[in-house]
């Protein structure tokens, strides 16, 4: 995240879902992790606030 000066990743399909904070160059920086899609769905979305992982059913 830091070569490419990039705040947000946002990659799936780990098993693992969760929103990861980060510093990146000196500024908050944002690694989410989208769920597998097996039994739910997952989704992230993100506010001036708030950056929140959603999952929800089939």
């Amino acid at each position: 995240m830091e070569k490419h000066h990039v705040q947000w990743l946002i990659h799936g399909h780990t098993h693992r879902p969760d929103v990861h904070e980060l510093s990146a160059n000196g500024k908050p920086a944002f690694r989410v992790v989208l769920g597998a899609w097996h039994s739910e769905g997952s989704m992230v979305k993100v506010t001036p606030d708030d950056v929140e992982l959603l999952h929800f059913p089939f």
